[in-house]
Order: structure tokens, then sequence, then C-alpha cells
């Protein structure tokens, strides 16, 4: 399945969140798991348990620094598509329908 992951700590003193969003692409890192990072949330690939792991992990390392985190998890699952690879698959296939590379 394909999860979007967007974690967002309130009560922050700082407009910039990077500081903090760090630690959390290094949990989703270390985790071996596929993911690309956006700018507004970062999609990982994986079955349920370790998605929801490492989810639940990002969640707890947020609240060890702030006191509110707002989660939102979206959730792409296909039984009809094999897995591994379609978080490149999904671009993939728009690209070939456009008939050229999407800026990434």
């Amino acid at each position: 399945m394909l999860a979007e992951l967007e974690l967002v700590p309130i009560g922050t003193k700082s407009a910039s969140l990077s500081a903090l969003l760090a630690e959390v692409v290094r949990r989703i890192d270390e985790s071996g798991l596929d993911y690309r990072v956006g700018p507004m949330g970062t999609v990982i690939e994986g079955d349920w348990d370790a998605v929801m792991r490492v989810a639940k992990s990002c969640h707890e390392a947020l609240l060890a620094s702030v006191e509110r985190v707002m989660t939102t998890i979206r959730i792409d699952d296909r039984t009809d598509r094999p897995a591994p690879g379609r978080i490149a698959a999904k671009v993939q296939s728009l690209e070939a329908r456009l008939g050229r590379s999407l800026k990434r």
C-alpha cells in the first residue's frame, strides 16, 4: 500500500518546521521502506503493519518535542497491482501518458 503521511507540530515558536521534521524523515529512512518526501508530506510504501509502525514512531518523535501534533494519513491500497514499486510506477504511468518527464 501507499500512505501519504503529514505531520504538523503545533505550538512551535519558529515558522520553520524543518528542524523538527528532520527527525521524522530520519525515522522513515531508517525503516527501510521506500518513500518520497514532498513539500507537504511524505509518501511511504509498505504493508499495513510496517507503515503504521513508522507513522506511530514519527508521531511519537514529534510529541517528544512539542505538546501537540496533528497527523494525517491517506492510504491507497490496491490488490490488483503488484508491490513494491508503486511509488515510481504511478509517476511513470502519468509521464507515459503525457509523453514527457515531470518535475521532481
